[in-house]
């Protein structure tokens, strides 16, 4: 399958790919620089794969991640613009996060799942905005797992 290029922001966490989703000024990047800097804190190795812009495709039955070239390593921080940061080149992409607006977001995501491509995801759908949130609750399911190994 070719790549397809969609609007979203995928983070490598721990080695785990979170691919966040939700309309432009929802908190993509705010939630995906959050992740960075509190996993980090945590120690645990997190980078950008992409902002933005994913270019997704199916590799040996997994979905997987990279970003197009021009993009590669930089993330917008609102305020300042494109800013470089530590990234990788590619990630399998192992949890699907959508940012829905305020009251939308279920209280608990039990065993939520949806489809990209053909494959099947576990998907939390989490608070627009709301990066703090939202950095715990993807930070909990990850321990939890589980998750195919690579």
């Amino acid at each position: 399958m070719p790549a397809s290029n969609v609007h979203g922001t995928l983070v490598s966490v721990a080695g785990k790919g979170v691919l966040i989703e939700g309309p432009s000024g929802s908190g993509k990047s705010t939630l995906a620089l959050k992740l960075l800097i509190t996993g980090t804190a945590l120690g645990l190795p997190v980078k950008l794969v992409s902002d933005d812009q994913v270019f997704l495709s199916v590799q040996d039955g997994r979905l997987a991640g990279t970003a197009p070239e021009a993009i590669a390593g930089l993330i917008e921080v609102w305020g300042v613009g494109p800013t470089a940061v530590d990234h990788v080149a590619s990630s399998p992409v192992d949890l699907l996060i959508r940012l829905v607006p305020r009251g939308c977001a279920p209280r608990m995501n039990d065993d939520r799942r949806e489809e990209r491509f053909g494959i099947g995801l576990p998907l939390l759908e989490l608070e627009e905005r709301n990066a703090d949130g939202a950095v715990l609750a993807i930070l909990a399911v990850l321990k939890r797992g589980p998750f195919r190994e690579h």
